[in-house]
């Protein structure tokens, strides 16, 4: 859920397999900068006969004309996207879903990998024709930008396994910790909020980590240079899993906005129409559940169950009880998203602390 304020970011990868070389990988990752990322292609083959010749008529002229669809995305950010072993190819849940998306409107794909904070003004700027970067659909952001949505995500608290620590909130649990989180993403609000909230009550101040890559958030985990890691729950789930067992989330949560959608920026707003039936069209066709299947991300199982209270917002989004996306939606309008900043606690895990 990249969820955030109005221009940002999240991300993971694969980590702790020797702390400087993931750290160099960061480095070189970043490199890319708002390049088109060399070798990029699609990790998965589409299944046959994706093309829809009805959904491309939709696709806007300009876009048509050009016979390419333009994504900027912001890796690394597993497994929504991220570079392969070389270093240089964009993998992952996000990348997939772009190349079937071009694939049903018949548009070679090319994807730039940027920086989080620099897609929306690049969207706006024409240097992009769409977004692809686990964008939650925030009200703010709905200013600038439309959604076109395609899974449902939440936040998660990575921490050291056997550490003690629980945590699932933002409240009386995290004072006194110290708080490694990726640069612009929303959740710094939330840690901030949260700072606000404990010293109101005499309680030990939230001491946030604000750090630019996620890779290197979650090495100031595993260093022992702070308590916990805030980042999207398909980051730290992947991060756990990638830890051989160093790592886990002790709790997640889910917001009014933890709907994640491509960002179409309003200029064009008419291309909306094509991306939500391309979409809708992988669903139908069960691409999309094997694309999600692959990655773990937009399944069942994938965020959990969705719980009574918190059906009432994600059914109008297209989310079945599952949890995963039955039905790609479009959002325009801030009107369309709770302005509630409550958040909706999982249980703690047993055994992670």
């Amino acid at each position: 859920m990249r969820e955030s304020t109005i221009d940002t970011k999240r991300t993971l990868r694969g980590l702790l397999v020797a702390l400087s070389a993931v750290a160099a990988l960061a480095v070189a990752a970043c490199g890319e900068d708002d390049k088109s990322a060399a070798g990029a292609k699609p990790a998965g083959t589409p299944t046959a006969g994706l093309e829809d010749q009805a959904i491309a008529k939709l696709v806007p002229e300009e876009i048509k004309r050009r016979g390419e669809l333009i994504i900027a995305t912001n890796a690394p950010y597993a497994p929504l996207e991220y570079f392969d072993e070389d270093n240089k190819t964009l993998i992952g849940f996000d990348i997939d879903i772009g190349y079937a998306v071009g694939k049903v409107l018949g548009l070679k794909t090319t994807f730039k990998n940027t920086s989080f904070d620099s897609i929306i003004p690049g969207l706006k700027a024409g240097r992009y024709d769409i977004g692809i970067a686990g964008f939650s659909a925030e009200r703010e952001r709905l200013a600038v930008v439309d959604f076109v949505s395609y899974y449902l995500t939440g936040g998660g608290f990575l921490v050291k396994k056997g550490s003690g620590i629980e945590v699932n909130d933002f409240k009386e649990k995290m004072c006194g910790l110290r708080v490694a989180v990726q640069k612009g993403v929303s959740q710094v609000e939330r840690i901030k909020k949260a700072d606000e909230y404990c010293r109101s009550r005499g309680k030990e101040p939230v001491e946030k980590l604000e750090i630019p890559d996620q890779n290197v958030v979650v090495l100031t985990l595993t260093s022992d240079r702070a308590d916990v890691v805030v980042a999207d729950k398909p980051q730290v789930e992947y991060a756990s899993k990638q830890s051989d067992g160093k790592l886990c989330v002790t709790g997640a949560y889910r917001t009014a906005h933890s709907i994640t959608g491509i960002a179409v920026p309003k200029r064009l707003s008419e291309f909306d129409p094509a991306l939500q039936k391309a979409v809708n069209k992988l669903i139908e066709s069960g691409e999309y559940q094997r694309i999600a299947k692959k990655w773990g991300v937009g399944v069942k199982g994938a965020v959990g169950e969705v719980a009574k209270d918190y059906a009432k917002i994600a059914e109008p989004w297209g989310v079945g009880p599952d949890g995963s996306v039955k039905e790609s939606k479009v959002f325009t309008d801030a009107k369309q998203i709770d302005p509630s900043e409550d958040i909706f606690p999982q249980p703690i895990k047993e055994g992670c602390a």
